[in-house]
């Protein structure tokens, strides 16, 4: 008996490392560099096309939060994508996070615009002999980010955001209207935490520290570095440097996004940017993060896809396959 229950564990855990190195082998080559910047220096990935031959560089823009080089693997999926078409991802952890120098939370966007601007320039400096196109890809917050770099730096070719919104207040008031309607507040309620926000964001923009703040009335609770992050965020509005991009531009929107109003960024980035510029997707089924809705609304089945089988099931398909269509056809 004590040796079937065994044989059905071995085999168990068999299976279970099989479908773990399933689910992880990505068909490219990851190496590690520092990128030394004006300010930080830079934990930085890169990760490589395994047979095909290179055609371009593809610098990652993260998110909001401390977020390491691929997101812990989240990244890999896509960065497998483009490398199935012959392009370089680069991706590093922000300031502060891993290896990296510095304090994410003391950037401005300005201040990652020309972070992003200088890992350019290390890529021109590094492969001074190739004439590789540079690509950029973003998601959320770094709608307010890729814009600015694209204004600046003609030698961008093309740029793939996701989920990116428009007017940081906006979106703030999307968010917060959105999750109220969710818990069922009334619309008396509603109102009521619109003004609110409105309120303690006129509180950030006018206190310039997060105890001037504390004892005006806000009610936010957040570590200084948090409050001095987000009073740089505040004013924060893409159209005027959307207006001024250079390149071509994939717009990834969510069919179900409970974080940004796809909308207003559909029609402000369909208004401001030439049509010629410009692609739209819309990927159905999909919130904010672009996770597969099969497992979107379970942060265990995200988790537990996330270590064994990211590869295939953590990201939605449609996405991944837009990406890629996306850098194909500018490849061809």
């Amino acid at each position: 008996m004590k040796k079937k229950i065994f044989a059905a564990i071995f085999i168990v855990l068999v299976l279970m490392i099989g479908i773990f190195i399933f689910g992880n082998d990505y068909q490219m080559s990851e190496k590690k560099v520092m990128i030394h910047t004006k300010t930080n220096n830079l934990s930085t990935i890169m990760t490589f096309p395994k047979h095909e031959k290179i055609k371009g560089f593809i610098v990652f823009v993260h998110g909001d939060g401390a977020q390491n080089a691929t997101q812990d693997d989240g990244y890999k999926p896509l960065m497998e994508r483009f490398a199935k078409q012959g392009y370089v991802s680069i991706s590093w952890d922000k300031p502060g996070v891993g290896k990296s120098m510095g304090n994410w939370l003391h950037q401005s966007m300005t201040d990652r615009a020309n972070e992003v601007t200088e890992v350019i320039d290390w890529v021109h400096k590094t492969y001074p002999n190739a004439n590789y196109r540079i690509g950029l890809w973003g998601a959320s917050q770094a709608g307010w980010v890729i814009p600015k770099v694209m204004k600046q730096e003609n030698k961008i070719s093309f740029a793939l955001l996701a989920a990116p919104a428009i007017n940081v207040m906006r979106q703030g008031i999307y968010y917060n209207v959105w999750q109220a309607k969710k818990s069922g507040a009334t619309n008396q309620e509603i109102n009521r935490i619109k003004r609110n926000f409105i309120n303690d964001s006129y509180l950030i923009q006018k206190y310039n520290t997060y105890q001037e703040y504390k004892m005006h009335g806000g009610s936010e609770k957040i570590s200084a570095d948090r409050y001095r992050f987000v009073r740089k965020l505040l004013n924060e509005d893409a159209t005027a440097d959307l207006s001024q991009v250079h390149g071509k531009i994939g717009l990834v929107l969510a069919a179900k996004d409970k974080n940004v109003d796809s909308v207003e960024t559909k029609n402000v980035y369909s208004k401001v940017i030439d049509a010629k510029q410009l692609r739209i997707k819309t990927i159905p089924n999909v919130e904010h993060r672009m996770i597969n809705p099969d497992i979107a609304n379970s942060d265990f089945l995200i988790n537990l896809v996330g270590v064994i089988l990211p590869k295939y099931y953590l990201i939605d398909k449609n996405y991944l396959d837009y990406c890629e269509t996306f850098v194909s056809q500018l490849s061809s």
